[in-house]
């Protein structure tokens, strides 16, 4: 999809205009649009994708619409935004059908969930994923439609089976409680296709879930490879391995590493291992101040016994940093 524009001094309208017979030179006026687009040049974007546009190009009123819709020429008009999706739609572009349920979600230009479903459907049956997913969450919650499970899930596997990794993903997690192997199965699908999160799951399933067969090496490759995609979490777990030498290579340095991102990521786990290697200067220089730092920023878990290692730590460091130190991490915070 592409970006928003500024409004005209003028009324804008959709109204039938004359055609080109010649689809190269539509394809041509709708490229230059896009140029002015991509340069920046929202204001003159929007002139040229809507004279483009009543040329007959569908790609042009979509454009259109989306630079009024996003307000990127300066003025939002989704009246306007509408009816050029409109007129892309009537055109059976899918992007126009996905961008209209959109605003039918959010109840824009006086389109409700009723249009939503019936424009998703559109987008749906032209092949678009991310319209099977939304349509699949509006089933499942009965919102603009009446509420079908059955519905809902064959949306997801439809979107899954056409390579939508996210739909997968979703797959996992409405099996989650009630058949959990499945449910593995769809998140390590998932994780293969490259979704971080999927890959967080089925680590922590392979490790922590009851009802699956442990698995310590291929738990340590999931985290791993979610560690290597910046999930917070997962830099956490994966670093505890590595510092444990547990299903990975031990090594105090490439831990405190790992501990160090999943701090700045703002994981509050990650947090309370990085202060505990800062503390100790174990694989990094010690530095009390910035464990103390660290150490209370991670809060509180609200699990009784991790809740008593935090307490320790800050307090066992506030017993090796003057008063003048330990205002200032505190004014940090």
């Amino acid at each position: 999809m592409l970006g928003t524009f500024t409004a005209l001094s003028a009324p804008l309208t959709v109204s039938a205009a004359p055609t080109l017979t010649n689809p190269a030179e539509i394809q041509t006026n709708f490229e230059v649009a896009l140029d002015a687009f991509n340069a920046g040049q929202f204001t003159q974007a929007l002139n040229l994708s809507q004279t483009a546009a009543n040329l007959g190009s569908a790609d042009a009123a979509v454009m259109a619409g989306y630079i009024l819709r996003y307000g990127k020429a300066g003025t939002t008009d989704m009246m306007a935004a509408r009816q050029w999706y409109e007129k892309a739609a009537a055109k059976g572009h899918p992007d126009a059908f996905v961008a209209l349920g959109e605003m039918g979600l959010r109840g824009q230009a006086g389109l409700t969930q009723t249009d939503a479903v019936s424009w998703l459907t559109r987008a749906s049956d032209a092949g678009r994923t991310d319209a099977m997913r939304a349509l699949s969450d509006l089933y499942r919650t009965g919102q603009g439609v009446a509420p079908s499970a059955a519905e809902s899930e064959r949306l997801l596997k439809n979107a899954s089976q056409s390579f939508d990794a996210e739909a997968t993903k979703r797959l996992g997690d409405s099996l989650f409680e009630r058949d959990p192997q499945k449910a593995l199965t769809h998140y390590e699908t998932a994780a293969k296709a490259g979704h971080i999160e999927a890959a967080y799951i089925a680590g922590v399933m392979y490790a922590e879930n009851f009802e699956i067969r442990p698995d310590s090496a291929r738990s340590a490759a999931l985290l791993k490879q979610a560690a290597m995609g910046g999930h917070p979490s997962a830099m956490a777990d994966y670093g505890l391995l590595v510092y444990q030498g547990y299903s990975a290579a031990q090594s105090n340095e490439k831990a405190a590493e790992w501990f160090r991102k999943s701090a700045i990521a703002g994981d509050a786990e990650g947090q309370f291992l990085y202060a505990f290697t800062l503390a100790k200067g174990e694989g990094t220089a010690q530095n009390f101040e910035e464990a103390y730092y660290w150490a209370l920023k991670s809060g509180e878990s609200g699990v009784d016994d991790y809740d008593a290692d935090r307490q320790a730590l800050r307090q066992g460091l506030e017993g090796k940093l003057d008063a003048a130190t330990i205002s200032r991490v505190k004014a940090r915070l």
